[in-house]
């Protein structure tokens, strides 16, 4: 592997404006949607990165964002220490037709990327008529069919004369990866390109995948939700996996220690998730508060995942368990969205102690008990922004009030967990 990356992104953010009614548009600006932010990622030759994350993360908008397709917000992507998108403006000394050439693509569904009124033989033969004009019609035609024959569709000639529709869907996969490695490229973006196979052939097509690299020496960017098909296949290659949340790299590093000792409470909630992935002993409840995902529109101040984490860190100076702290921070979300039920008809004390009743499980000591009672009856006098203030000035993590960055423990994780004094302060975008 070369010591300089074919494809650097460096602090990308990918921002993109929500759609509007007729009648919104007229009064209000549009919402932002951070599909990406402040993402740096080297892929090096013959390297194989497999991001996994929740529908929704970013996952594809980045790889979009790493093969050229997608222009960042913020942020550069370069190829070989060119940038893209200043190179497809005429600029640079690597030519655009080179860089995008070089960058390919392998679509989720296989079948609305093929064009169901050309044959297989006629769908190939298109980019190198395209990029390889001298290359006579004789040649052509010999190099797809070697090409088909090599992933396995054999006798190739019966294969290279059928229409889409007369394929299977591992053998409409099997022709989209051929179309991506016929232009020799350095890297290729799998966008989820098992998750519609079968599972019986899931295996088969990243054993092939991963063959066909050594053969051609390029590099894989596969994007899943499905942390066992990123496991084996990062962990097949010696490659990385790493873990995005809302729009955040937030772990990355080789599969058997992000996966075999997770540092990123995310990283642990897929593990859990994962059916043929063993939970750590014991742990039967998956270790998350909740399993609300914010709103990407307007995420998390600090450390996005902090709504949801069962190991948000307390302020230094309160003596309190995890266990109680994290019902605190429940209590905080409620009163912040004004979600708690108040029955108006009831004593005012008397509703004070419903409330802690209902949402407490942890013995409430001293001096919580009374800084908790003294929120509710804010709450119950209607008086929320003021109870939630208060608790904010009580009970404030740094998980909510510092970004944090991708710091080196095991392996690069972006947690407060192992903050070195180094995490970002909040910005704009964060509040």
């Amino acid at each position: 592997m070369s010591d300089e990356p074919v494809v650097s992104l460096s602090d990308v953010a990918v921002h993109f404006e929500k759609e509007q009614g007729f009648v919104e548009s007229l009064f209000d600006d549009p919402d932002t949607v951070g599909a990406v932010d402040g993402v740096s990622l080297d892929i090096y030759e013959n390297d194989v990165v497999a991001l996994v994350g929740e529908s929704g993360c970013g996952k594809t908008t980045l790889g979009k964002t790493a093969i050229g397709v997608q222009r960042p917000t913020g942020g550069s992507v370069t190829y070989r220490g060119q940038d893209v998108w200043e190179a497809k403006a005429g600029g640079g000394e690597i030519p655009y037709e080179k860089i995008r050439r070089s960058l390919q693509i392998i679509h989720q569904d296989p079948g609305s990327a093929l064009n169901p009124n050309r044959t297989v033989m006629r769908t190939l033969t298109a980019p190198l008529k395209r990029w390889q004009p001298d290359m006579s019609t004789e040649d052509r035609r010999a190099r797809v069919l070697r090409m088909v024959e090599r992933v396995g569709m054999e006798p190739p000639e019966d294969y290279a004369n059928r229409y889409p529709h007369q394929l299977s869907g591992g053998e409409k996969q099997r022709v989209a990866l051929v179309r991506a490695l016929l232009m020799n490229p350095d890297l290729i973006l799998a966008d989820e390109a098992v998750s519609a196979l079968d599972v019986s052939l899931r295996v088969e097509m990243m054993d092939l995948m991963l063959e066909l690299q050594s053969q051609f020496d390029t590099s894989f960017l596969f994007i899943s939700h499905n942390l066992s098909n990123a496991r084996y296949l990062a962990e097949k290659s010696g490659g990385r996996v790493g873990i995005m949340y809302l729009g955040e790299l937030v772990e990355i590093g080789p599969a058997e220690e992000v996966l075999g000792d997770p540092q990123h409470p995310y990283t642990e909630v897929l593990r859990w998730a994962t059916a043929d992935l063993e939970p750590e002993a014991g742990v039967e409840e998956p270790p998350v508060r909740t399993i609300d995902v914010p709103d990407p529109v307007n995420p998390p101040s600090g450390c996005r995942f902090h709504t949801r984490c069962p190991s948000v860190i307390p302020p230094a100076e309160t003596d309190i368990s995890q266990a109680l702290y994290s019902e605190i921070m429940d209590l905080r979300n409620a009163v912040a969205k004004r979600t708690l039920r108040i029955d108006e008809s009831a004593a005012r004390d008397a509703e004070v102690a419903r409330l802690r009743e209902e949402f407490f499980d942890e013995s409430l000591t001293e001096p919580h008990r009374e800084r908790i009672d003294r929120a509710l009856a804010s709450v119950v006098d209607g008086s929320w922004d003021a109870a939630s203030e208060a608790l904010r000035e009580d009970y404030e993590s740094i998980c909510e009030r510092r970004h944090p960055v991708l710091a080196e423990e095991r392996h690069p994780t972006a947690c407060h967990l192992y903050d070195d004094g180094e995490s970002a302060e909040p910005s704009v975008a964060d509040d």
